[in-house]
């Protein structure tokens, strides 16, 4: 009888369904050049009771989404991309049979999530690769939905074509324009996303205002729409935020690594003046900007007695994409005798970083991320029989990484 009761009580629990579920969709298969991608997600409460949905921002790395989009016949990114920080997320009521959608601009590049995945841009046929976590539970004072919350996850793959035959209507880009007059914070950021991602030409007189709007919600997205437009107007309209924008804040920062992301060394002049004024953090959009010709400025700055500064310009040695700064980071390795001091060995580990990301050849640290004897020497005979040929580097050129000999 044991048997006839355990039986039963298996069977139900192998047809156990969620509560709530989700599903993923495209408004079509096939879009123009240029035309905004969007990705639905629908949460469906199935039940017959209230239920908690935790949620954040979709655009955010504690979303839930794990989204890979891959270009049929591209190469995928190699590249790590690094993310963390805090994001802010809350709690969805769903009632019973009801749903909730949000979307996502597969055009946007977002690198705050981390995911190894290229924005759906150019023609060509794209796999999209989509997952979101889901979880829920009903609402109490105990706030499960926070501690012991129910769990599923919806996976789907889908496919996209951006068709260059296609003609794009400009009346496409009309709902985006009404919205970000919208006094809705949420509508009027997705339509400034939409619009700072795609960058319309025609839609340039309009773009530029961002960089002085008032608005935040579409201040903020004024750095990637002028990096996007792309054109003298836009890119000193860029280089004009760095002058009446205050440092330190989301819409200064992305300036400075949009305007560095030009690969302009005109734009190293003024980037170098920020990172002296406002911080060494921003060495690394200099480098970008500046390439071969950072290198002087560098070299002067490496004599500071302040480790931190120092740090920050051997970081930044590996944002040159020169191949001149390898054999000067292999330099600053130093020999394995004048790694008992602190800041050599910091030292080292930093040039070691940034020899990794202009060479794309990787040498293994200790448990620790300690340094491991023999580097230099090794990085040396690497130079010596592979330097003539190597290929270097910039930031964001993503192909496997190899082992140093």
């Amino acid at each position: 009888m044991r048997h006839r009761w355990l039986f039963p009580a298996l069977l139900t629990s192998s047809f156990c369904t969620a509560q709530v579920t989700g599903t993923f969709s495209l408004e079509k298969s096939t879009f123009a050049p240029g035309e905004p991608v969007f990705l639905s997600f629908t949460l469906h409460n199935g039940g017959s009771e209230l239920e908690e949905v935790s949620t954040a921002d979709p655009y955010s790395f504690c979303s839930g989404y794990k989204l890979h989009i891959s270009r049929d016949g591209a190469p995928d990114p190699a590249c790590f991309q690094g993310y963390g920080g805090s994001c802010l997320s809350g709690v969805l009521s769903l009632a019973p049979h009801a749903s909730h959608t949000e979307r996502i601009l597969l055009n946007y590049r977002n690198n705050s999530r981390g995911d190894l995945s290229a924005p759906v841009s150019t023609p060509g046929d794209y796999t999209v690769d989509a997952s979101r976590e889901i979880a829920y539970a009903p609402p109490g004072r105990d706030s499960r939905v926070y501690t012991a919350p129910d769990h599923t996850e919806a996976h789907q793959v889908l496919h996209v074509r951006v068709d260059d035959a296609l003609e794009l209507s400009p009346a496409v880009y009309a709902p985006y324009i009404q919205q970000i007059n919208s006094k809705d914070d949420q509508v009027r950021r997705e339509a400034a996303r939409t619009l700072a991602t795609l960058a319309p030409p025609a839609l340039e007189p309009l773009l530029l205002t961002f960089a002085i709007s008032k608005d935040y919600v579409l201040k903020q997205f004024a750095p990637l729409a002028l990096a996007n437009l792309s054109t003298k107007a836009s890119l000193s309209a860029l280089a004009g935020m760095l002058l009446h924008t205050d440092p330190g804040t989301y819409e200064y920062m992305t300036a400075a690594e949009n305007l560095g992301k030009t690969h302009d060394p005109s734009w190293f002049p003024v980037l170098l003046e920020v990172a002296d004024q406002h911080g060494a953090m921003y060495l690394s959009y200099a480098a970008e900007s500046g390439a071969d010709a950072a290198i002087p400025a560098f070299l002067t700055r490496l004599q500071t007695p302040d480790p931190n500064i120092r740090t920050a310009v051997i970081n930044a040695l590996g944002h040159t994409g020169s191949r001149t700064a390898v054999p000067l980071l292999i330099g600053l390795l130093g020999s394995e005798a004048n790694m008992k001091e602190e800041d050599g060995r910091n030292a080292a580990i930093s040039a070691n970083a940034a020899l990794m990301q202009l060479t794309h050849v990787y040498a293994e640290q200790g448990s620790n991320g300690d340094l491991i004897p023999g580097w230099h020497s090794r990085w040396q005979q690497w130079w010596w029989t592979f330097g003539s040929t190597a290929t270097i580097y910039k930031p964001g050129e993503c192909v496997a990484i190899t082992g140093l000999p």
